[in-house]
């Protein structure tokens, strides 16, 4: 899904770029996980174009079936944002 983007500029200096979130966010009498705010700082982390970054900079898989490195930086990313402490829980 293409988002559209707007760059604002005010007295000749560019702003960041603003994107719609592809997502709404309501007010539910459901239960729900505790951790259902970490959507909101994993657009943060596609906005800044991280993912795009540590696939530039780290290394790239060894075969042709492998991974990509931002899919496991961005789950790590995540799992620290959201409590975790150890690798053991993102399993």
């Amino acid at each position: 899904m293409e988002l559209t983007t707007t760059t604002y500029h005010q007295r000749g200096e560019a702003m960041m770029t603003q994107t719609v979130l592809p997502f709404k966010l309501e007010v539910t009498n459901e239960t729900i996980t505790a951790h259902a705010g970490l959507v909101v700082f994993g657009e943060f982390v596609h906005g800044l174009g991280l993912n795009a970054l540590v696939n530039r900079n780290l290394p790239k898989p060894g075969s042709g079936a492998g991974y990509a490195p931002s899919a496991f930086v961005e789950p790590l990313i995540l799992m620290l944002h959201g409590g975790g402490r150890s690798l053991e829980d993102l399993r």
